[in-house]
């Protein structure tokens, strides 16, 4: 159920025109500011087993912070904190909440790894067009979340680690990150344009692939306003695993970006997926029919 709750939270997780003119759409921040943006996703999950169906609904609000250490022509330093990840999911097999920035207690141990998830910063480098290149200081982040485990009793370790590693695992991390730079064009563009852009999304055992299509309505010398439409893919897994997805489905919203920084003021989106989780145990095979309803809504504080 966890890791169904980390694929959905995976699949988390993006005036008028000047005379028709073009307007050049770039990422423009100022050095050592800090930037707050908040999103929202309530969700539905059914999953159908032995002909009957099943509702998870899951809500979450995650706050990041983030700011630019350096810039090298278009590249850019940024350095990110996940200050809140706060879930809600409620199943028939009963309700959970967690929250990142609440200290975890003594016998809490996966929050415990998410409080140190919070108290932690990792580096990204991204492009002035939004291109994700990598981070810069991931081993030392993931070391410093998994040094939790030392304190843990070694009857729990390695459970807590197979959960904990789903969050830390580089994609992951790319996956919360990379969504909120993926929507810059490569050229200036006026109102009715269109681009494409896409990214990778990846957790709770499913890796897939976001495409998506811009278009531009209209911008003025504060902001521009984007409608852009979705469609996830995932990517069937390869060797020999116990759970693996075949889901697609698409998404459709609007955006407000500030001209002037490049970032998003506020984004809404509604998203549709279908398909289905296997799941391999003891050389028993359960194809799992599911689908996922979301409304999401990003944020700038």
């Amino acid at each position: 159920m966890k890791q169904l709750l980390l694929t959905c939270s995976a699949l988390l997780f993006c005036a008028g025109v000047f005379s028709q003119s073009a307007v050049t759409l770039k990422f423009n921040l100022d050095k050592g500011k800090t930037y707050k943006m908040q999103a929202i996703n309530n969700q539905n999950v059914v999953s159908t087993y032995n002909g009957n169906s099943y509702t998870t609904e899951v809500k979450s609000v995650n706050s990041i912070s983030y700011k630019m250490l350096s810039r090298d022509n278009d590249m850019m330093n940024i350095e990110f904190r996940f200050d809140t990840i706060q879930t809600k999911s409620t199943s028939p097999m009963g309700s959970r909440e967690t929250n990142s920035a609440i200290p975890a207690k003594k016998s809490e141990y996966l929050e415990q790894l998410m409080n140190r998830f919070s108290s932690n910063s990792i580096i990204a480098q991204i492009s002035t067009s939004g291109k994700f290149a990598g981070f810069v200081n991931y081993k030392t982040f993931r070391d410093n979340v998994l040094l939790g485990l030392d304190s843990m009793p070694d009857n729990k370790k390695e459970q807590i680690r197979k959960q904990i590693e789903m969050v830390v695992a580089e994609s992951a991390l790319q996956t919360m990150i990379e969504p909120l730079f993926a929507y810059m064009p490569d050229k200036p563009v006026k109102a009715g344009d269109k681009w494409e852009t896409s990214y990778s999304v990846s957790g709770g055992g499913m890796s897939g692939m976001i495409f998506n299509t811009i278009t531009l309505e209209k911008a003025d010398g504060n902001s521009a306003e984007l409608n852009v439409t979705s469609e996830l893919e995932s990517i069937p897994a390869s060797g020999d695993v116990n759970m693996s997805f075949d889901i697609k489905g698409n998404s459709t919203g609007t955006m407000t970006v500030d001209t002037k920084t490049g970032l998003i003021i506020k984004s809404t989106d509604k998203k549709s997926y279908s398909g289905s989780m296997t799941v391999k145990n003891q050389g028993n095979v359960m194809n799992i029919p599911m689908s996922i309803d979301a409304q999401a809504e990003i944020v700038k504080q």
